[in-house]
């Protein structure tokens, strides 16, 4: 098979090979104010290298004809703003690049600050955020081996980042918290889980529903964030739509073994609105059908999504209104072996036949008014929905069939959320807001548990519902920072945020601070210090449990009233950019979590925040605490002369502590994470362009808890060491991805080839435990994934 794709790209490399010609393409755009977003008249705009420019309108757009294809970057200066030098992009024969050129206004102290590409690349777009905080491309979701345009999967190459144990999910671990902690933004508007085949009470799933086509430059945070982010204890996605194409259409189609794409784009009315669309329809049962299997042989997976935005701006360029919306559908589906008589006794899975589906979509619209010079508004309202079923059947020899689980968590939101920006001078401005979420629910899960490992058709008497919940509630956040800039090079953020659960009347009030020194010679110094709250997931707060007491059966919601966990972030941060586009990047951090769902009974070691996905489904209390601290390390050097490098590690240590007082490691507690991650291209004399790139990731080992031996011969299962909460450790997780892909222009259309390739080793990584009832020992078990390639073939015209 290997054989088979090497033959069709070297294939497919000979067959679009072209005679040398000059190809050109046009770079349009506009250039704003980064803080009012009004727009800048008279910038000068400048393609790097050449001698081509132009000058901005009257509604502050610029267009640049004619420019050379390949990697190209752009210059622009205005007075009174500090100049800016934009990352390398790619221009080809069949798109134009069209950019938002944010420039800040100088304060008088800063003339002597120089503003380099590689500030810009790794700045994040929102530019109150000083400290753990990056911002992406939607060509790094598609450089980086093995991210498959999913921000999840690319986020592997940051530091504090690492995979959870299911390779076949996009779940991140940050800093040695719980994947539940990521908040996922969407234009100013919190979402649910944003992932097809996503799980009950998590932030993670398959693959993004996120189209590439549409996602403009966007942050990603691992801490620290600025007073306008809430409900979220760990990091943060906030992504953004870019806007169509305001004066040609274009199109673009992309097959592949993931999926098959396609996009259009173009004006509405010439120079003032366009349209943006996407619609993905899954493919992954051809990589099955070659034997690759990304789950399990007995697996299928399907999915589709559609994302589009519509955008309309006024005549000056001061109002803009954009519709956006997303929805993903799909189902993942586990089939029991075909052959009854093949099925084997105490392997659940030969004789489960198990469905789950999940479903998410939103609407929204937005509004962008720049009021007067010194100050915006900003308006979004949306409509959110998500639905996440799974049912679940057992088999007997005659294939009757069994429900022994059926769960359903159903959500719609009305969302609504205000921005305002108000400039008091180039010194001080002031950025306020409030969100709103009108919340309709129904949650519900009935089990009915197995009483033998070794017949799986041994089913306890009875059923019982462990989740019942239906209404309606509200959620409110507001948030006020101002800004001052202290002194030369030194800049002062201070901040509130509140939130308020209404269906329990809990509420957080937490306080953000930072601080941040700029040299003139590219080093900065940042310190942070946020308190960061979050709401659990909605369905944990109806766990029903029921109770006899003098014959009568009564039901209580003993969780219902859990407060909002609580983390409080310490953050010191350290950059140094070199003149040659390298960047040295140290962060050092404390966490103090509080508030954590924990049992109420001394001897238990429940915290919630042990696990990747689900719940509790026990009586708990707000009770738990948690510490993580360390240190992560960058070495980047970002896109320029043909390639680029980031290389990440980190240290940590993760701990948490019951009602009881009791320390222990966390299950995220895995001590170090590592990642390189390299690319260089080959560009050739016919414009076409061959790139290579490869990842590494070597991480410590998941945590596990060791068997207590003696309970666990007598009970014949699997009998935790209480008092050894998460004490083992697996070996370390190592893997290498990779990717390579051939880029051609020709007059009217481009092409990208391209073959990722995820653990292009093939080296099957420790990923759980299982217990031997025989020789009563817990065994580790290999079951990550193996090589899997992801061939793509994508033309723009």
């Amino acid at each position: 098979m290997i054989r088979l794709l090497s033959t069709f790209f070297c294939l497919f490399i000979s067959l679009s090979t072209l005679l040398a010609q000059n190809k050109t393409q046009s770079v349009r755009g506009s250039v704003i104010d980064r803080i009012t977003r009004q727009p800048i008249v008279g910038a000068s705009v400048q393609v790097a290298g050449t001698t081509q420019g132009a000058i901005t309108d009257a509604s502050g757009t610029f267009s640049i004809p004619n420019v050379a294809i390949g990697r190209r970057s752009v210059k622009c200066t205005s007075i009174g703003y500090e100049a800016y030098s934009s990352e390398e992009f790619i221009l080809n024969s069949a798109k134009e690049v069209v950019l938002t050129i944010e420039l800040n206004e100088t304060t008088g102290d800063l003339q002597e600050v120089k503003v380099t590409a590689s500030q810009n690349t790794s700045r994040p777009v929102n530019d109150l955020a000083f400290v753990s905080a990056r911002s992406f491309t939607v060509e790094e979701t598609e450089r980086i081996p093995a991210s498959v345009n999913d921000p999840g999967r690319m986020a592997l190459a940051y530091p504090g980042v690492k995979p959870g144990r299911d390779e076949n999910e996009n779940k991140i671990i940050v800093r040695g918290n719980s994947p539940f902690g990521i908040l996922w933004r969407l234009e100013g508007i919190d979402i649910p889980n944003p992932n097809h085949f996503a799980q009950p009470g998590s932030g993670g799933g398959g693959i993004t529903v996120f189209s590439a086509q549409l996602l403009s430059r966007s942050d990603f945070f691992t801490g620290g964030m600025p007073a306008e982010y809430g409900n979220a204890i760990t990091g943060a996605f906030d992504i953004r739509f870019r806007e169509g194409n305001q004066q040609k259409r274009e199109y673009r189609t992309k097959i592949g073994l993931l999926g098959l794409d396609f996009s259009t784009e173009g004006p509405i009315t010439k120079g003032r609105s366009s349209y943006l669309l996407n619609y993905r329809y899954s493919t992954l049962g051809l990589l099955s059908q070659m034997g690759f299997y990304l789950v399990g042989e007995r697996v299928t997976n399907l999915f589709q999504d559609l994302s589009f935005n519509v955008a309309f701006h006024s005549k000056d360029g001061k109002k803009t209104t954009t519709l956006f919306g997303l929805g993903g559908l799909s189902t993942e589906h586990y089939f029991p072996v075909e052959d009854p008589e093949k099925r084997v006794l105490g392997k659940s899975d030969n004789w489960e036949d198990r469905v789950r589906p999940a479903n998410m979509g939103s609407f929204g619209l937005t509004h962008t008014s720049n009021i007067n010079e010194k100050s915006s508004l900003k308006y979004v309202v949306a409509v959110i929905g998500s639905l996440i079923k799974r049912s679940s059947d057992t088999l007997n020899l005659q294939d009757v069939r069994f429900r022994y689980e059926t769960q359903q968590y159903k959500e719609f939101r009305l969302a609504g959320s205000v921005a305002y920006n108000y400039k008091f001078t180039n010194k001080t401005r002031l950025k306020a807001g409030a969100i709103f979420n009108y919340i309709d629910f129904d949650f519900f899960k009935e089990t009915a548990p197995r009483n033998s490992v070794t017949d799986i058709n041994q089913l306890n008497a009875g059923r019982q519902v462990s989740i019942s919940g239906n209404g309606t509630t509200q959620t409110a956040q507001a948030y006020a920072q101002i800004v001052h800039n202290l002194a030369k090079g030194l800049t002062l953020n201070t901040g509130l945020h509140f939130m308020h659960l209404f269906l329990n009347n809990t509420s957080s009030l937490e306080p953000r601070f930072s601080l941040q020194y700029r040299s003139a010679n590219a080093h900065t110094i940042s310190f942070a210090y946020g308190l960061y709250s979050q709401l659990l997931p909605m369905s944990a707060y109806f766990y029903t449990k029921k109770d006899t007491i003098a014959g009568v059966i009564s039901t209580s919601q003993p969780n219902k009233k859990l407060s909002l966990p609580r983390s409080n972030h310490f953050i010191l941060s350290y950059n140094y950019i070199t003149p040659s586009l390298w960047k040295f990047s140290t962060e050092v951090y404390y966490q103090f979590l509080n508030k954590i769902p924990v049992e109420p009974m001394s001897g238990s070691n429940y915290w919630m925040l042990n696990y990747a996905e689900n719940f509790p489904e026990t009586p708990t209390v707000s009770k738990g605490k948690g510490r993580n601290y360390g240190i992560d390390v960058s070495v980047e050097r970002f896109f320029s002369k043909k390639y680029y490098l980031l290389m990440t590690g980190s240290l940590f240590d993760a701990k948490y502590q019951t009602i009881d007082g009791k320390t222990y490691n966390s299950s995220f507690n895995d001590i170090f994470s590592t990642a390189l991650t390299f690319g260089r291209e080959f560009t050739f004399k016919n414009g076409s362009v061959f790139q290579v790139g490869a990842r590494s990731i070597y991480n410590g080992g998941f945590r596990y808890t060791p068997l207590d031996v003696a309970k666990s011969a007598e009970q014949k299962k699997y009998v935790m060491l209480k008092e050894e909460s998460y004490a083992a450790q697996a070996p370390a997780y190592f893997r290498i991805d990779g990717r390579v892909s051939y880029r051609t222009n020709r007059n009217k259309y481009a092409t990208v080839v391209s073959l990722d390739v995820q653990n292009a080793t093939n080296r099957i990584n420790v990923t759980s435990v299982q217990y031997n009832s025989v020789s009563n020992q817990l065994e580790t078990r290999k079951t990550g994934n193996g090589f899997v390639p992801v061939l793509s073939f994508q033309i723009d015209f």
